[in-house]
């Protein structure tokens, strides 16, 4: 019985496993470019951000939509 295992652990292995962790890593700085290109249209004001009770919301600006 293994006592004391965490998440870290079972992502130290996942990294050290030869096929999974290219993919790993893959997912990782796709999602970072996801995130920074959302951050952009942020930034520029083509895209807002709504914060509520429910969670996060993307929504377009009222030009770009009518642009679109």
């Amino acid at each position: 019985m293994v006592v004391g295992r965490t998440l870290w652990d079972f992502i130290i292995e996942a990294f050290q496993t030869p096929g999974i962790g290219m993919i790993l890593i893959a997912l990782f700085i796709s999602f970072e470019i996801i995130l920074i290109l959302i951050l952009l249209l942020v930034n520029s004001g083509l895209i807002d951000i709504r914060f509520s009770y429910g969670g996060l919301g993307l929504e377009l600006h009222h030009l770009v939509a009518w642009l679109a």
